[in-house]
C-alpha cells in the first residue's frame, strides 16, 4: 500500500501564493470591466446630449400664413352679479374759495308798524261805500317818506264779528290814488248767531317819487259788523 506523504512546508507555500495571486488577478479584472463599462455608459450619454443640442436647435421661421376669416360674433353672455360696494374714498381737499360778490344793496330802507286791539262799531256807515278807517281809528294811516323809485309795501290785518246778514270788505289805498285789490268777510250762508271771520290783504306799489306818501286803510259794509284787533304794516323797498 503507498502511504500519502505530507507535503513539504515549500511547496505548499508555493501552492498557496499561487491561488492568492489567481483570485487577484480575478478581482482586478472585474474593477477593470466595470470601469469600461461605467466609461462607455458616460460616453453614451454625453454624446446623446451633444446629438440632442444639434436636433433640438430651432430652424429659421417659415413665412406667415394668411389671416383667416372673422368668425360670427358670439351671443352677448349673462351679466354677472354685482359686486359688493367698496369702501368709501378719502375725502377731497376742500377747494379754494370763490370771488366774493359783489356788495348788494338793502331791499328793505323801513318799516313802520301799528297795531290796535280796540273793538271798533261800523253801525251808522251807508252800504256800499268805502271809508276811511282811520276815521274810527287814526292808527290805521301812516304817512311815510320815501327815497326817490322806492316802491312801498302794505299789509292790513283783522277780524270780524258779524252775523249772517252782514258783510265787510277791506282794502289798502296809496295817495288815495293807487288801491289794492280787497278781502270780504261774510258767511254766505243763512243763519242765527253771530260770526268771527279774520281776513289779511297785501299791496305792493310800483317805483314812486321822493317824498312823503300816505297809506290807509279803507273799509266798506253791508250792516254793522264789528272790526276787531287789527295790525298795519307799511314798509318802503329799494326798487
Amino acid at each position: 500500500m503507498f502511504q500519502l506523504q505530507p507535503e513539504r512546508p515549500k511547496e505548499a507555500e508555493l501552492r498557496n501564493r499561487s491561488l492568492s495571486s489567481g483570485r487577484e488577478w480575478n478581482n482586478i479584472s472585474w474593477k477593470l470591466l466595470a470601469l469600461i463599462l461605467v466609461i462607455a455608459l458616460l460616453a453614451g450619454a454625453i454624446g446623446a446630449v451633444l446629438s440632442a443640442q444639434v436636433f433640438i436647435k430651432p430652424g429659421p421661421p417659415g413665412p406667415q400664413g394668411e389671416e383667416g376669416t372673422k368668425g360670427d360674433t358670439g351671443e352677448q353672455g349673462l351679466q354677472g352679479i354685482a359686486g359688493d360696494e367698496g369702501p368709501q374714498g378719502i375725502p377731497g381737499e376742500q377747494g379754494p374759495q370763490g370771488i366774493p360778490g359783489e356788495n348788494g344793496t338793502d331791499a328793505i330802507l323801513q318799516i313802520i308798524q301799528k297795531r290796535n286791539d280796540t273793538t271798533l262799531n261800523t253801525d251808522g256807515f251807508a252800504a256800499d261805500q268805502w271809508f276811511n278807517l282811520s276815521s274810527l281809528d287814526s292808527s290805521m294811516e301812516i304817512v311815510v317818506d320815501i327815497q326817490q323809485d322806492s316802491k312801498i309795501f302794505a299789509q292790513f290785518s283783522s277780524s270780524h264779528n258779524l252775523d249772517p246778514t252782514e258783510l265787510i270788505s277791506t282794502r289798502i289805498v296809496v295817495d288815495h290814488v293807487h288801491n289794492s285789490s280787497y278781502y270780504l268777510c261774510s258767511t254766505g250762508l243763512p243763519g242765527s248767531g253771530v260770526y268771527a271771520i279774520p281776513g289779511h290783504i297785501e299791496f305792493l306799489t310800483d317805483s314812486l317819487s321822493a317824498g312823503a306818501h300816505t297809506v290807509s286803510v279803507q273799509f266798506l259794509v253791508n250792516g254793522a259788523p264789528t272790526i276787531l284787533g287789527r295790525t298795519f304794516t307799511v314798509i318802503e323797498m329799494a326798487a
